[in-house]
Formats: C-alpha cells, sequence, structure tokens
C-alpha cells in the first residue's frame, strides 16, 4: 500500500495539470493507477510511473533541464 500522504500529493498535482488520477486495482488484486486527460486514458503501475508520466505530458521535466 503506498504511502496516503504522496498519494495525495500526486492526486494534487494532477489535478493542478489538469489530469484525473484514478486509483485501483487490477484483474490480480495489484494496485495500479489510471490516468486520463482530455481523450486519453492510461494505467499505470506505480506512483513513480504516475509521476513520470505527469512531468512528460506537462513538460516540466523539460523546463527542469533548461534550468
Amino acid at each position: 500500500m503506498p504511502d496516503p500522504k504522496r498519494e495525495a500529493t500526486v492526486t494534487a498535482r494532477c489535478a493542478l495539470a489538469g489530469v484525473t488520477l484514478i486509483p485501483s486495482t487490477d484483474d490480480r488484486d495489484r494496485r495500479v493507477y489510471i490516468v486520463s486527460r482530455w481523450a486519453m486514458c492510461r494505467q499505470l503501475d506505480s506512483l513513480e510511473a504516475v509521476e513520470q508520466w505527469l512531468e512528460m505530458v506537462t513538460g516540466k521535466a523539460v523546463e527542469a533541464a533548461a534550468a
């Protein structure tokens, strides 16, 4: 089970970026995260993957690298 504070922080970051984050479980009862932005949905396996995806779609990783 992930840290509830970290999950809340990632959920808030997603909301600020216009992304819906839905914690769920897959058919093997493993924790997964569904992210949705505009008409695109994706299943990610961890909060780390959600954070990486969020940085990619918002361009935050590019901005940080350029600074």
